[in-house]
């Protein structure tokens, strides 16, 4: 006979918590119900590159400068490179900054800027108190050119022949200061795979698309730090990345300070344009988000905390109240409470399923969203952890310590 004391034992729990679990999947259902009506939006209306742009004559085309820092990039720095070196716009530099590398970026960057004469590499200034690595280079990059359209764009990433005449059009055609944009994801590992696209529910879930770009709220901005394609003007608007000098969120809060200016952004779907490699591993890649969660909410402690128990709540919780709904004898909830849990957990699936349709990703992601969740808390209370640590926030060899926020 198998011993039924583990099963009595939940079901008693269940009984006792079922009003609780009702309004628990109740509030679940209405939640997942709300980011699938945005998902849907999204999967029709997110924005994208023109396929064919159209441009005025090579003679008029504005000077674009592709900006790229570079801090310990052997892995990746030759094909980025290599592949916005080879784009068909007609009237561009590229720029790259190696900031203190101790690998073989160095001479890799060497090697190439005597194959391209449109390529200049230099080397960067020691990082002063108080700034962010990447945003330091970033303005040192900045003041190297008077190119008339600004691309930032991370060593990691490479390009289609076409992006810059594609980006180029996509600014002047929508009037916009600024646009940054969600690349094609190579993901390697199960932790690439699981974490890496929680990104995606963010962007594709909780914000329709075309409110970044029509609505002047600036609560209503996102953006993506791989691709930043700035018009001179609205980068000088607000200062460059003087205005986020200290920020390990550097894209977003530039998206936002665009915005506060009066001016116009976009997020757009590049999988067509741009692919990034972000991270290799799930070690590289816990660290890696562990650095901007607590940040991306200014330290707030109270809505970062909040933030994680939505996703406990809504991504993982249904499926505690679905078993523990089967569990339950007699009730009249019972049914409710399994039905609202499936449902759930099957809205997580179909968002998961349009962002693997929009974003070229595998359909078997469909089925993690849950785990997602939970090793997103995890990366968030690690993000804390670091945050008040005595060291504070670790990225490439470099400690940043907390800054605003709550103290």
């Amino acid at each position: 006979m198998p011993d039924t004391t583990a099963f009595a034992g939940a079901a008693a729990i269940a009984q006792w918590f079922t009003p609780t679990l009702f309004v628990i999947c109740l509030v679940n259902a209405a939640a997942m119900s709300l980011l699938l009506t945005v998902s849907i939006i999204n999967l029709v209306r997110f924005a994208r590159l023109p396929k064919f742009p159209s441009l005025p004559a090579s003679e008029l085309l504005p000077r674009v400068a592709v900006l790229i820092p570079a801090r310990n990039e052997e892995r990746c720095i030759e094909r980025c490179v290599r592949s916005v070196c080879s784009q068909t716009y007609a009237n561009y530099e590229v720029i790259v900054l190696n900031d203190a590398s101790s690998d073989a970026t160095g001479e890799i960057l060497s090697r190439l800027a005597s194959e391209f004469a449109h390529l200049r590499v230099i080397n960067g200034s020691p990082l002063p108190e108080g700034w962010v690595g990447k945003s330091w280079a970033c303005h040192q990059l900045s003041q190297q050119t008077q190119a008339d359209v600004l691309l930032f764009t991370d060593a990691d990433t490479w390009h289609e022949p076409t992006t810059l005449a594609r980006s180029v059009a996509f600014l002047r055609q929508r009037d916009l200061a600024m646009f940054s944009m969600v690349p094609h994801q190579i993901l390697s590992s199960f932790g690439e795979h699981v974490v890496i696209p929680m990104v995606h529910v963010l962007y594709f879930s909780y914000l329709p698309n075309s409110l970044i770009m029509s609505n002047p709220r600036v609560s209503l901005s996102a953006a993506n730090g791989q691709f930043m394609c700035f018009s001179r003007a609205g980068y000088e608007a607000i200062g460059g990345h003087t205005a986020v000098w200290n920020s390990l969120v550097e894209d977003v809060f530039l998206a936002r300070s665009v915005k506060s200016a009066g001016l116009r952004i976009a997020l757009v779907d590049g999988t067509d344009a741009v692919t990034c490699h972000m991270y290799t591993g799930a070690r590289e890649v816990t660290e890696g988000f562990s650095k901007n969660l607590f940040p991306a909410t200014q330290y707030n402690l109270p809505v970062t905390l909040l933030f994680l128990g939505h996703l406990l709540l809504t991504y993982s919780a249904p499926i505690v109240t679905l078993i523990m709904g089967l569990t339950i004898t007699g009730a009249a909830q019972q049914s409710a409470i399994i039905q609202m849990s499936a449902y759930a957990l099957l809205c997580a699936a179909l968002i998961r399923l349009m962002i693997s349709v929009r974003f070229r990703m595998p359909f078997w992601h469909a089925a993690v969203q849950p785990i997602t969740a939970l090793w997103t808390v995890y990366i968030g209370l690690n993000s804390i952890r670091w945050a008040y640590s005595s060291r504070g926030s670790q990225w490439k060899g470099r400690s940043y310590a907390r800054t605003g926020g709550d103290s």
